[in-house]
């Protein structure tokens, strides 16, 4: 069988390194183009945004299977343009996935579904957010609308700082912004794949993320079994069911953004993708084929065929970390899952524990990483193995 995995980033490279492991039989071509001369995949020199090269080269290259991986691609309709023409795609359509790129659709959705949310507000004229920050009670979020090309948002203390965060937002070009209360509590994020009708939960984890690291690790203690079937209830569903209203039915993967307070889930987020190296997190623990998922639900047999997704009881631990904070005195490590990606380099252990996980692997990298982030990480762990 033929793939074409559209993306240019590191979850499609990731994506197509798996599937081929899993699958040697598959070949695979991938827009990435900073891959050249892999045994896992072909590269092809065509953008992810270009729908009608990617609809040219599937049809004479008779290509079986198109797997999505860029937002790009999906809000330029990647999956109405494949299925008009009848080839087989793992994407939602771009109006059923508007609330991944508008966070105040999203905001509307929720409030509309009474599905637990901060306090919010929505503007698009400085001087109306400017006075709506005078009477609210502090510490407050303010974050863009438009979140394809990149998320912002920021917290502030003050109605000073909010003032000025504001009158940047807007300097900034943004039409619109999203402003709410905070939520004293860490992020956790959880990842679903769904057909449009029934929703399987892949991952739940916590992330902490600067401009030199990002650690990952599963699983959230916040995130239970039965906290899950409240959020598949009480708002993974309800959203599901109010696309299939007005759109097509969103088949592909579907993350959220919440944070648990005093019992109670509030969720800040959609999203249609891993956000950057969640990926990794997930694919270290999955038990299952990773294409026959992918398969499985572009073609609405997932129900069918299985009632979970398998995933390893085991915690793992992940650290990328920009290039520039790197001695590289590394060498390959047989119990590290490791991915390089423009700047930035990963690394996932996977312990029966989580302190285990994050003790082992801190100690693995002390050689390579510079001193103060290992501190800084150390630091931020509160209960490590001895």
């Amino acid at each position: 069988m033929k793939i074409l995995i559209v993306g240019e980033n590191i979850n499609s490279i990731l994506l197509a390194k798996y599937i081929k492991t899993q699958n040697s039989e598959k070949d695979i071509f991938i827009t990435e183009r900073s891959l050249k001369n892999y045994d896992f995949c072909t590269s092809l020199n065509i953008r992810e945004s270009d729908i009608e090269g990617l609809l040219s080269f599937v049809k004479y290259n008779q290509i079986e299977f198109t797997i999505v991986m860029s937002e790009l691609a999906i809000i330029n309709g990647i999956a109405e343009e494949f299925q008009k023409e009848g080839f087989a795609i793992f994407a939602p359509f771009s109006q059923s996935s508007r609330a991944t790129y508008f966070n105040s659709i999203a905001k509307k959705i929720m409030y509309k579904l009474k599905i637990s949310t901060a306090r919010f507000g929505i503007f698009d004229r400085e001087n109306l957010a400017i006075d709506y920050v005078r009477n609210i009670k502090f510490p407050i979020i303010i974050e863009n609308d438009f979140t394809l090309l990149e998320r912002k948002s920021a917290k502030y203390e003050t109605f000073s700082a909010a003032k000025t965060g504001i009158q940047k937002m807007f300097e900034d070009g943004n039409e619109k912004i999203v402003i709410e209360g905070y939520i004293d509590a860490p992020d956790v994020y959880l990842y679903f794949l769904t057909d449009g009708y029934s929703a399987y939960p892949l991952i739940n984890l916590e992330r902490t993320e600067n401009e030199r690291y990002i650690l990952i690790n599963t699983f959230s203690e916040q995130i239970s079994d039965n906290r899950i079937r409240k959020i598949l209830q009480n708002a993974i569903y309800p959203l599901l069911d109010d696309i299939a209203k007005f759109s097509n039915p969103y088949a592909g993967i579907l993350g959220i953004k919440l944070k648990v307070y005093n019992n109670t889930f509030y969720i800040s987020e959609f999203y249609n993708t891993f956000q950057k190296y969640d990926f990794q997190a997930f694919l270290s623990v999955l038990n299952e084929n990773i294409f026959d998922l992918l398969y499985e639900t572009a073609n609405a047999s997932i129900a069918d065929k299985r009632n979970h997704i398998e995933v390893d009881n085991n915690y793992s631990y992940t650290i990328a970390v920009n290039k520039k904070f790197l001695n590289n005195n590394l060498a390959d490590d047989e119990n590290l899952f490791i991915s390089e990606y423009n700047n930035y380099k990963a690394y996932t252990i996977i312990k029966p524990t989580l302190n285990m996980a994050k003790y082992e692997l801190i100690n693995i990298l002390k050689s390579d990483l510079d001193k103060e982030i290992i501190y800084e990480i150390e630091s931020k762990q509160k209960e490590l193995v001895n």
